[in-house]
């Protein structure tokens, strides 16, 4: 709690009078107190545990209820001047509350029933940090007056505090009541944007977005708070503005698949300022979930650039934005002009040029020109001085050992294993023989050719070397899948299980290994796994998980529990391409709502245009439909992006049969037939190149 202790003792000043709505004007005048004249106790005396007093003893001489009333009042303002005493530094922490708290006591003796000594000693206990305390009066405000907005507002930052929203780890029955109460302070102050923001929050993490976006449309709205530090240290966002509010609504737009609102709001954003770097970085969200019509938004990047041609943000995402409206050479001019701007000095620069050019050299690979891209990466490591000699760098390792894979996959896409086996030599002598990652290659590589024994004997001698290295160990369980000794691999991974929340990344890998093999069953039980392992403050790996198990759930059969679990996937996440092309694909395969399924791909396809299994799923559609020639353009580009795909040369081989191009459609069955790895889908492919002889 001593980020609490900070935060309370510090930044909280709630002013519980106007809370409550007392006015000044009902204290009687013997309100008046001289401080200085009162006893206080020792400065290090911690203050008590909060206990709300009961009311006092009827004696023959009680004073009437406007007498009790007004000395009520009069030890209320006591206590007020006591808290500001504590707070401008003319008493010590301790002393002022602890001398508050009594006042505040003495209050609720005088009159049990004035809710607004109940809030005041509620937050006396807040500050002093015993919350059941707090709890407990603030409760009793509520009780006496339901529309005790201070009361209220105390309440939810009572509860907000527990609720571990920070962290990530949201206790949700404290959530709840948290929301409750924000509720009743939006009810009783409709322009509570702290309020309003902490409903966001809360809806946002327990994935009810329509309540979020509402709950942050409204912040936007409400005159913006003065005082932001409880905000920053219950969400941990340093950053609390209205701007930000702005942002945190366009997000939440974004989550819910709402991307033209989303894009509304933040082309008026930045036509205000094209240049900030927030909006921008938005935009780019925006147009990843897909939109028909990217003209309008390469326009508002282009004066970005313009305005600010160093803005390595706007130049990013206008590139990429040009590239995924097939504007190639746009895009690469885009890149050069930047890259020109900022060589002058490639030390100022470095990292800047350093992400242009990774841009540009992807830009090239999507454009099917790997030659071109090939030299970017090579020119990347030229202006570090790396050529074929031993690195001794980490910085430079690092780099190398993210470049070459790239080189690697550039020439296995063009079926140049000779060449992309020279690449993985290179990384090796960079690298050095105790470094694993070139082995890693080398078997990924054997793998993809479809070497299956050739793989699994390079993983085995890899792991001699590396005995401990994770990778290696979960490439050997796939190559033992590859060659039909399923369980074999399995027993790899289950060897690093460890009963503690990292076996969520070994059940990913157990499920995928079974999967891999064909075994739906053994795939769910293991992807089920991985999903109550996921943490708590990832939601995207909770999302990876649910998305594996539909897959296997879909292999064992199980289609309406596969498609429930998508649709859970899209409810908190409405654009998430690969749940739309997943659930798009299997309904393909069952030739149920073809249209539907159509749209879904083609949803996922605009978020990623170059993603060679969504074309695939695409021309599988067109296939289903019918509608031949669009199925032979979508699938081709599928093949021409993913060579090593048995299902992709599979579903050509089908379209060149239907077609009647008999020798097309053989050559791409054989195919399929060297790359597959599951007897399913062997024993498939040889009955339909036995039949077409």
């Amino acid at each position: 709690m001593k980020s609490f202790q900070i935060f309370t003792r510090r930044a909280l000043t709630f002013g519980i009078v106007a809370w409550s709505g007392v006015a000044v004007a009902h204290a009687h005048q013997s309100a008046s107190v001289d401080l200085s004249s009162l006893q206080t106790p020792a400065t290090n005396q911690k203050p008590a545990t909060i206990q709300t007093p009961a009311a006092p003893q009827t004696a023959q001489t009680q004073p009437s209820i406007r007498e009790r009333r007004a000395t009520a009042y009069a030890k209320l303002l006591e206590g007020q001047r006591y808290l500001v005493a504590s707070r401008t530094g003319n008493l010590s922490s301790s002393r002022g509350l602890s001398n508050a708290k009594s006042a505040f006591e003495a209050a609720i003796a005088s009159d049990p029933t004035l809710d607004e000594a109940h809030t005041a000693l509620a937050e006396v206990a807040f500050f002093s940090e015993d919350l059941a305390g707090a709890e407990r009066a603030a409760k009793e405000a509520v009780r006496l007056n339901p529309n005790n907005y201070g009361a209220h507002k105390l309440l939810s930052r009572i509860y907000a505090v527990q609720t571990n929203l920070r962290e990530g780890k949201l206790d949700k029955a404290l959530t709840e009541r948290a929301i409750a109460e924000l509720r009743e302070v939006v009810r009783l102050s409709p322009n509570d944007a702290e309020a309003y923001l902490l409903l966001g929050e809360f809806y946002q993490a327990t994935d009810r977005n329509d309540e979020a976006i509402e709950a942050f449309r409204r912040a936007t709205a409400a005159p913006p708070s003065t005082d932001t530090r409880f905000l920053q240290a219950i969400t941990g966002r340093r950053d609390v503005s209205a701007e930000t509010t702005v942002a945190r609504l366009t997000e939440a737009l974004l989550r819910a698949g709402r991307t033209n609102e989303a894009l509304e709001i933040i082309r008026g954003a930045l036509a205000l300022d094209p240049t900030d770097a927030r909006n921008l970085e938005l935009l780019g969200a925006a147009l990843a979930s897909g939109t028909n019509d990217p003209q309008p938004i390469i326009a508002e990047l282009q004066r970005a650039v313009t305005i600010d041609p160093n803005n390595t943000t706007a130049v990013t995402i206008l590139a990429r934005t040009q590239a995924r409206a097939n504007q190639t050479d746009a895009a690469i001019k885009t890149l050069r002009d930047g890259i020109a701007l900022r060589a002058a000095d490639e030390t100022k620069n470095a990292q800047e040029l350093l992400e242009l050019r990774f841009i540009l050299a992807g830009i090239y690979a999507d454009a099917m020109r790997p030659n071109d891209a090939r030299l970017v990466y090579e020119e990347i490591l030229a202006k570090r001085n790396i050529t074929n000699a031993l690195l001794t760098s980490p910085e430079d390792k690092r780099l190398a050992a993210f470049v070459f894979p790239r080189i690697i996959e550039l020439e296995r896409g063009q079926n140049r294993g000779v060449e992309a086996r020279a690449a993985v030599n290179r990384l090796r002598n960079l690298l050095g023989a105790d470094d694993p990652t070139a082995d890693i290659q080398f078997v990924a590589l054997l793998r993809e050719e479809g070497k299956r024994q050739e793989a699994l004997a390079a993983a085995r001698a890899a792991r001699i070397k590396h005995p401990n290295q994770e990778q290696l160990q979960r490439l050997e369980a796939a190559a033992l899948a590859d060659a039909g000794q399923v369980e074999e691999g399995v027993a790899i991974l289950r060897k690093r299980l460890n009963n503690s929340p990292t076996d969520y990344e070994e059940y990913l890998y157990i499920a995928s290994t079974y999967l891999q093999a064909g075994l739906g069953k053994e795939a769910v039980e293991a992807a089920r796994k991985a999903v109550e392992l996921a943490p708590a403050d990832r939601p995207d790996l909770a999302t990876q998980a649910r998305v594996l198990l539909s897959s296997a759930q879909e292999r064992a059969g199980d289609a309406k529990g596969s498609e429930e679990s998508l649709r859970a996937v899209l409810k908190a996440e409405p654009n998430n391409a690969t749940a739309l092309n997943n659930l798009g694909y299997f309904l393909v395969e069952r030739n149920e709502r073809l249209e539907e399924a159509l749209e879904l791909i083609q949803r996922a396809l605009r978020a990623e245009p170059f993603n060679s299994s969504f074309l695939d799923s695409l021309g599988w559609a067109y296939f289903k439909l019918n509608r031949l020639q669009e199925a032979e353009h979508y699938l081709s580009e599928a093949a021409r992006r993913n060579a090593s795909s048995a299902t992709v040369q599979e579903h050509l081989g089908d379209v060149y049969n239907r077609l009647g191009r008999k020798n097309e459609s053989r050559a791409a069955w054989q195919k399929a037939l060297s790359l597959s790895v599951e007897a399913d889908e062997t024993t498939r492919l040889k009955t339909k190149i036995n039949e077409s002889k």
